[in-house]
C-alpha cells in the first residue's frame, strides 16, 4: 500500500477513536455476535438512542414486510422484524450517525443505502445461502465508504462523487475506492468478514474470493437500482459482468419485476424514513 493508502487507513481509525464509537454502536456489534442475545437486551439497547429506536419503528411499519397493522413498540418492531433485521437496521443507522446527517447529499445516500439493502434482502433467498437479515445489512452498508470520503475529504470528494466513473476517479485521487475504504471501516470496528467482504467488493465481484453469494447479491442489488430507481444519489452502472451475473443466479425476468413492484410501494416509506 502506498504513502496517501496508509494515510488514509490512519484516518479511519482517528474516526474510530476520536471520538470514541459510541456505547450503543458497540453493544449492538457483539449483540450481532451474539445469537442468545433476548428480545429485552435488545430493546433495552435500542431504546437508548432515539433515532434509532425511531427507524426501528417505522421499518418494521414499511411495505417491505407487509404487517396490516400498525406497530408502536419497540418489542413489536423486534417481533415483527426479527433479531436479524432489527440489527441490521439498528447498526445501519448507527454507523450512518457517526456522520453529517443533516447534509442533504448523506440523505440521499443513505437512502440509496436502504434501497439496495431492500433489494438484498429480496433477492437473498435465491442467491445467497445467509439469512436475509446479514443481506440486508450489507446492502445498508454497502456505500459507508462515500460518507467516510466525504467525512475526509469533503471538498475534494463532493466535487468528484457524481462522476460515472467514481471508481476510477477515486482511485486516482486517493488511491483507493469507496468499497475499499468502507471495508477496512468495518474491519476496524470489529464487523464479521460477511459484511466486509461484501461491502468492499459491491463494485467487483470478481475479487470477492469469500462469502461470494452475500457479495453477488449486494453487487446485483447495486446494479439494479441503476436500472429501478437511479435518481437517490446513485453511483453505479448496469455493466455486462452484472448480466452474466444476473445470468448465473437464477432470477428470471418475473422476480426482477416483483422486486421492482416491492421497491415502488417502498419508495414513499424511504423519503418518509429519511426525511427527504
Amino acid at each position: 500500500m502506498d504513502v496517501v493508502g496508509t494515510r488514509i487507513k490512519d484516518r479511519i481509525k482517528e474516526i474510530k477513536n476520536i471520538p470514541t464509537i459510541p456505547v450503543t454502536i458497540s453493544r449492538l456489534i457483539k449483540s450481532l455476535q451474539n445469537e442468545n442475545v433476548s428480545i429485552d437486551e435488545l430493546s433495552k439497547i435500542i431504546s437508548r438512542d432515539q433515532s434509532i429506536a425511531s427507524r426501528i419503528v417505522a421499518a418494521a411499519n414499511s411495505p417491505f414486510f407487509g404487517y396490516p397493522g400498525r406497530i408502536n413498540s419497540i418489542e413489536q418492531s423486534i417481533l415483527m422484524l426479527g433479531f436479524d433485521f432489527t440489527k441490521s437496521i439498528a447498526l445501519g443507522v448507527s454507523i450512518f450517525s457517526l456522520f453529517h446527517r443533516q447534509q442533504a447529499v448523506l440523505k440521499r445516500m443513505w437512502a440509496h443505502s436502504y434501497g439496495v439493502a431492500t433489494l438484498s434482502g429480496l433477492m437473498c433467498s435465491k442467491v445467497s445461502v445467509a439469512n436475509r437479515g446479514v443481506c440486508f445489512l450489507a446492502g445498508l452498508l454497502h456505500d459507508i465508504g462515500r460518507a467516510l470520503f466525504i467525512k475526509l475529504y469533503s471538498t475534494e470528494y463532493t466535487a468528484l462523487m457524481e462522476r460515472d466513473d467514481i471508481i476510477a476517479v477515486e482511485t486516482d485521487a486517493f488511491q483507493s475506492n469507496h468499497g475499499e475504504l468502507g471495508g477496512w471501516f468495518l474491519e476496524d470496528i470489529f464487523f464479521p468478514e460477511e459484511i466486509v467482504v461484501p461491502v468492499s467488493y459491491h463494485h467487483d465481484i470478481a475479487k470477492a474470493t469469500r462469502h461470494k453469494g452475500i457479495a453477488t447479491t449486494v453487487y446485483l442489488a447495486e446494479g439494479l437500482i441503476s436500472l429501478l430507481n437511479p435518481d437517490i444519489a446513485c453511483d453505479g452502472q448496469w455493466t455486462e459482468e452484472h448480466e452474466k451475473a444476473l445470468e448465473k443466479s437464477g432470477l428470471t425476468e418475473d422476480d426482477i419485476k416483483a422486486y421492482e413492484s416491492v421497491l415502488h410501494d417502498e419508495l414513499e416509506s424511504v423519503n418518509n424514513f429519511f426525511d427527504l
